[in-house]
């Protein structure tokens, strides 16, 4: 079966999000093996640009240890494709996710999606990105951006498999 993963940081938090965000992996299961990896972000003292990169650095370390654990491995293989929101990203249409998905999927890949911590991701993954979406603009919490990403998979992955849900024209 094909496989998506998505790796955050934070729990969701907001009363209504978590029920949300779980009716659309629910959904989304019936396409893909969908798994959601937490990390826990880690405490920023004081927001300097040096604290920042430092801070993000480990985080990003964080990311590729646990793609690089066998436990990840044995569940998404070891060929994945790294996607990473961030507001340098290129927005795109639902056809566009599907067509990006669909092309990793028919590569054998397994997408992973990362949505950083407060501080956004560090630059050692924003360079292994092989795509960087973002959702244009605006600046959304990190729950709100899970969100809509989970929304936007189940929309492509049932565009691919030619379910209804996505009205265009």
């Amino acid at each position: 079966m094909k496989s998506v993963a998505l790796i955050c940081f934070g729990k969701l938090k907001t009363p209504g999000f978590e029920a949300a965000v779980g009716e659309f992996s629910k959904r989304l299961q019936r396409y893909v093996d969908f798994k959601t990896y937490e990390l826990k972000p880690l405490p920023v003292e004081q927001k300097s640009d040096a604290v920042r990169a430092r801070v993000t650095g480990k985080e990003s370390a964080m990311v590729l240890e646990l793609i690089e654990s066998k436990a990840f491995q044995a569940s998404h293989g070891r060929n994945i494709t790294i996607a990473c929101l961030d507001e340098s990203g290129k927005p795109l249409t639902t056809v566009d996710w599907s067509k990006k998905l669909e092309a990793e999927f028919d590569q054998g890949k397994t997408p992973v999606f990362l949505i950083g911590s407060g501080l956004g991701l560090g630059d050692e993954l924003l360079k292994r990105a092989s795509l960087k979406i973002g959702f244009g603009a605006q600046t959304f919490s990190h729950e709100l951006a899970r969100l809509v990403l989970v929304e936007q998979l189940y929309r492509a992955t049932s565009y691919i498999e030619g379910h209804p849900y996505h009205n265009e024209g």
